[in-house]
């Protein structure tokens, strides 16, 4: 089967499109260089890791389902635009208190936060946004490039953010990250695209559409396995993502180079998990396609128990090779099948629910890690969070998911 798109000729996609590409190859910096510059400024613990972690992702659990509402009330351009701006200033703090010496912990846990914030009600009104920018049957397409780009863009990145951390510092090379920004919100004012806000939904009372947004969810059967599988997996990954750099850096003595290196590894399976997702999922099916990534998903990461620094680079490199490909196959497929059941007025509230739910946990996740690394030793945090992720597609074999063959044209979540 020959696939064909026809988004090269889409302008405000690509404009979309570009726009991320070129924020996440940015975010890399940050995520090489913030828990690097809590590491060696600040001689970081698992503790504080854990903490600075859960710090980072809690605004998902304080204001996500604030944002849903936004999202749904304002126009998701210009909310993006105005977190990328907000990211960008943010995040400048860091070198700049670095260079006057007065980086500390409060200044750390003030400026995760603030990104934490901004990101989060960008990320909603992001997802809210690709279903009014393109049509149904272009969701699966569209969402395939975009991870593709989004893992290309993970190759490059983590080797140049470990490069400059090497060369000039974690801190300032955060730098590189408030720059991506704002070349992110100078490409979203390009976007023509103007979307029609439902006025009707403006003087409804926040908390009835907080509880339309939960009702949605877990009153459909795909999204509520979608949703438990993927809360699941976050709750127990997160565990050992807010200790990997300490366990990288401290226990098995790797430079920030091949930190970065081993990041880009896990890139290279994302890109390849994005390219062969349209052809594996035509094949298996859209449900079981989902299930499958889901299944094989833990395995990696309880292989990186085995790691040594004798052999950490042999253990790593493949293991986050098949971690990045899996976990790409999972998100193409079951956010596209999220955003084709849901209708274009109940976008943001839906998915402000579904990342209230499933990234809510990510703070949780990390105080967990953090704790269970300091007690008993970061190795069997690690494991601990790889047999729970194993055991987190179980959601989706007791919903209606494995039936799904393809992206419905369209049909209500609600």
């Amino acid at each position: 089967m020959k696939f064909r798109s026809d988004l090269w000729r889409h302008r405000d996609f690509l404009n979309v499109w570009a726009a991320e590409t070129i924020s996440v190859f940015g975010s890399q910096f940050y995520l090489v260089a913030m828990p690097l510059a809590a590491i060696l400024a600040l001689d970081a613990s698992p503790a504080d890791m854990g903490l600075l972690f859960a710090i980072e992702m809690s605004p998902f659990l304080l204001v996500g389902l604030l944002a849903g509402v936004l999202a749904d009330r304002k126009e998701r351009r210009k909310i993006m635009i105005i977190c990328d701006f907000g990211r960008a200033f943010t995040l400048a703090v860091i070198p700049v208190a670095w260079y006057f010496n007065t980086l500390n912990w409060p200044i750390m846990f003030a400026v995760a936060f603030a990104a934490g914030v901004f990101t989060t009600f960008f990320d909603i009104a992001y997802q809210a946004y690709l279903p009014v920018l393109v049509k149904r049957n272009q969701l699966l397409d569209a969402n395939s490039k975009l991870e593709t780009s989004r893992a290309t863009s993970q190759v490059a990145g983590p080797g140049s953010a470990g490069l400059v951390v090497d060369i000039v510092g974690a801190p300032f090379a955060l730098i590189a990250d408030s720059v991506s920004f704002v070349a992110s919100a100078i490409l979203l004012l390009r976007v023509k695209k103007r979307e029609i806000i439902d006025r009707m939904n403006v003087h409804e009372p926040v908390v009835a559409e907080i509880r339309e947004g939960l009702r949605i969810v877990f009153s459909n059967p795909t999204l509520r396995g979608i949703a438990g599988c993927t809360s699941t997996s976050n709750l127990f990954g997160s565990m050992s993502f807010a200790l990997m750099v300490l366990f990288m850096a401290d226990s098995l003595q790797l430079s920030s180079i091949w930190i970065g290196a081993i990041f880009m590894v896990g890139a290279v399976g994302g890109v390849t998990g994005a390219l062969i997702s349209p052809r594996f999922t035509s094949r298996i099916g859209l449900g079981k396609a989902i299930i499958v990534s889901a299944a094989f998903s833990g395995i990696p990461v309880i292989a990186l128990i085995l790691a040594y620094p004798s052999n950490a680079l042999i253990v790593f490199m493949p293991m986050m090779f098949v971690a990045g490909l899996l976990t790409v196959i999972y998100n193409v497929n079951q956010v596209s099948l999220r955003q084709a059941i849901t209708p274009d007025h109940l976008q943001g509230k839906m998915n402000a629910t579904m990342r209230f739910l499933v990234w809510g946990v990510f703070p949780i996740g990390g105080l967990i890690g953090g704790y269970l690394g300091e007690i008993f030793g970061i190795k069997t945090a690690i494991l601990i969070s790889g047999i729970g992720i194993l055991f987190s597609f179980i959601w989706l074999t007791i919903s209606k998911v494995h039936q799904i063959e393809t992206i419905p044209e369209y049909q209500a979540a609600a």
